[in-house]
């Protein structure tokens, strides 16, 4: 039987299992004894992510590695990989932790791997979760973030990349391109907005849209794959995507960066203008001061917004006890509460131990919390409170308000419904203020803060999510549903924008591992204990190579996406095109390889023979799965639009007010 007949026969096998088992994957892998055991932990929030996480489960398979998938809710994730309870952190996942994670991240346009990679980042006060602990990482993320010089910085950047791209301590599977889908009944700027004001500058950018012609005071609802509240409303709480969707209308920050395509920094708490901000600092590069707009009103009705809000931040996301993600990050650039000092109560100073590189773009950014409310809730209580968690004051003591979160954003917390799923905003037509570009008269006088109510709901698969646009349901989609994947959506689909993103997809590894981590448990690091690091890499190379990076993006995602070389440095190795700063060109992706992985486990002491020639699968096995993953998801769109007896209502919410229509439909 020739190659062709052979992958038809193992097709049409494969779909007659999907149709009665959706959506197991038979293990067909290369017939060899398991060498090791490896548990995949996948979100169940993002389809796409599951998709791609069966071909890399069926390509480690066919290396003989007894490669599992566990596929859970996004918060149970975090809970094992990113905010462990202390007594969990580096446990694998027969232990309680992670063996590795399928996992989108969030980029900054001056990209700081101190944040993402430092030994003193760890889990769960830092976004290490991986744990790298690399004596060249630190030393080199320490001095990108202490190098004001650009060039130089960015030189010691490109030093970083490569270090880590040897090392590998993530697999950084893709570099994303992001569609959103809205409805133009509802908005008039839609493309424009969506396409200019994304993470990390401002999503979602309810306050920039402006109505189309014959509506007003609209209602927008935005559908989302994952819950909010998830972790909570109180940022410094919450490493959840999806909370930050609902808070980020809510809170204002000293700085803000005005969007992702000029990238200005615009003072937004801060007094003064764009060529005159209210911060500066000394000759020590240090010591920065900054100055408070003044007569900015809580949303409460409580003012003014002044220095001791800005102390309450800096102290509580600092503070051992409030159990922030971010708290290692915050005390390593800010060095303690007593270096964030009252000079009058409309100036704050911020002594740092050392020069920070990105100290507006990453610190004053940070959005700024209630004085008046929070003081008098104990630190260790604030993840339970009525302000993080959105009860109604009835159910928490010691409230003086009615509950929810309060800040000075464009946006207002009304309450949350948690029949439908959602979350209730609506405009701060009273206190909302005025400052540089996208202050209050800035937006009004070009048409903007023109939505009445925002409504946040979870719509957790996205063809359901595809019929509540097309009905009118709601009026954006937000971008973890992959509308790339929805490919007769897309093509009947005009309100839409796709865009280079912020952002990554990525496998990372759990570092405390015996195998792929440390390599005291590989054959190599057993024999020889001084190489166990080094087998760990190996392993971790080999996985690298056998994540199929193109056929993800080409198959799955029908072209949208780079392949990833490392995190937080983006870009586009084949044409050169750099999201972030500091992109190398030179480097490449690990290709899919298998004849490398082979080699490299061959390395660290597993298959102490010459590897056998490739079989079929191992050849084909990819393209098979690939081909039966699509199967998949195409059977389940149809089974789903089959199924459906009705559309989905609206998430409990009133209707624009149009001269035409009480509910916009397409």
């Amino acid at each position: 039987m020739n190659t062709s007949k052979k992958i038809g026969t193992y097709l049409l096998v494969l779909s007659l299992l999907t149709l009665t088992s959706i959506p197991i994957i038979p293990n067909l892998a290369h017939s060899q004894a398991t060498i090791f055991k490896i548990t995949l932990l996948v979100p169940s929030s993002n389809p796409a992510r599951q998709s791609w996480s069966l071909l890399v489960q069926s390509s480690l398979q066919s290396l003989g590695i007894d490669a599992q998938r566990q596929v859970l809710a996004f918060g149970s994730v975090l809970d094992r990989a990113f905010t462990p309870a202390p007594n969990l952190v580096g446990k694998t996942w027969d232990q309680g932790g992670y063996d590795a994670v399928f996992i989108g991240q969030t980029l900054t346009i001056d990209p700081d791997p101190f944040m993402f990679y430092h030994s003193s980042q760890f889990a769960p006060t830092g976004s290490n979760y991986e744990l790298w602990n690399n004596t060249q990482n630190d030393q080199l993320t320490s001095q990108i973030d202490a190098t004001l010089n650009d060039a130089a910085r960015l030189n010691l950047l490109k030093q970083w990349v490569a270090l880590a791209h040897e090392q590998q301590p993530a697999v950084t599977i893709l570099y994303t391109n992001e569609t959103v889908a809205y409805s133009s009944k509802v908005v008039s700027n839609g493309a424009q907005v969506f396409g200019s004001y994304h993470f990390p500058a401002d999503w979602p950018p309810i306050e920039q849209l402006k109505l189309a012609t014959g509506v007003t005071n609209a209602t927008i609802a935005l559908a989302q794959t994952g819950p909010a509240p998830d972790k909570g409303y109180i940022p410094y709480l919450s490493d959840s995507y999806y909370d930050s969707t609902v808070y980020a209308q809510l809170y204002s920050s000293l700085a803000e960066r005005n969007d992702t395509v000029f990238k200005t920094m615009i003072p937004q708490l801060a007094s003064g203008t764009i060529p005159s901000p209210g911060w500066s600092f000394a000759s020590d590069n240090k010591t920065w001061t900054v100055h408070i707009r003044p007569n900015i009103t809580w949303q409460d009705g409580i003012c003014c917004l002044n220095a001791s809000d800005v102390k309450l931040t800096f102290d509580a996301v600092q503070d051992s006890t409030i159990g922030s993600y971010l708290g290692s990050f915050y005390t390593a650039i800010v060095g303690g509460k007593n270096n964030v000092s009252i000079v009058d109560p409309y100036t704050v100073k911020f002594s740092l131990p050392k020069p920070y590189a990105y100290f507006v773009q990453n610190i004053l950014t940070s959005p700024i919390l209630p004085w008046h409310i929070l003081k008098s809730i104990p630190f260790a209580s604030w993840k339970n409170s009525c302000f993080n968690t959105g009860q109604a004051a009835s159910t928490c003591s010691g409230l003086s308000y009615t509950g929810g979160p309060v800040g000075t954003g464009p946006y207002m917390w009304v309450g949350y419904n948690p029949t439908s799923l959602t979350n209730h905003l609506t405009r701060n037509d009273l206190h909302y203020f005025d400052f540089p570009v996208n202050g209050k008269t800035a937006l009004l006088s070009r048409g903007a803060l023109a939505v009445k109510d925002f409504y946040v709901t979870q719509i957790l698969d996205s063809q359901p999510a595809i019929a509540a646009l097309q009905t009118g349901a709601v009026n954006v989609l937000d971008s973890q549903y992959h509308l790339e994947t929805q490919q007769s959506f897309i093509n009947s689909w005009s309100d839409r924008v796709s865009y280079s993103a912020f952002g990554t997809q990525e496998m990372g590894f759990n570092m405390q591992h015996p195998i792929f981590g440390t390599g005291t448990a590989t054959p190599l690091g057993q024999r020889d204990p001084s190489k166990a690091a080094l087998a760990a890499m190996y392993v971790r190379q080999a996985i690298s190579h056998a994540v199929p990076r193109d056929l993800i993006i080409q198959q799955l995602l029908f072209g949208y996406g780079y392949p990833g070389i490392t995190t937080p440095v983006a870009g586009d190795y084949k044409t050169g095109f750099a999201t972030t700063a500091g992109f190398d060109k030179s480097l490449a992706p690990y290709d899919f390889n298998l004849t490398e992985s082979r080699q490299l486990l061959q390395q660290a002491g597993y298959f102490p023979t010459t590897p056998t020639s490739p079989g079929f699968w191992d050849a084909y096995g990819v393209y098979i799965v690939s081909a039966l993953v699509a199967a998949v998801v195409a059977l389940s769109a149809v089974y789903i639009l089959r199924v459906r007896r009705k559309s989905l209502p609206p998430p409990s919410m009133p209707a624009a007010t149009s001269p035409s229509t009480s509910s916009p439909t397409q």
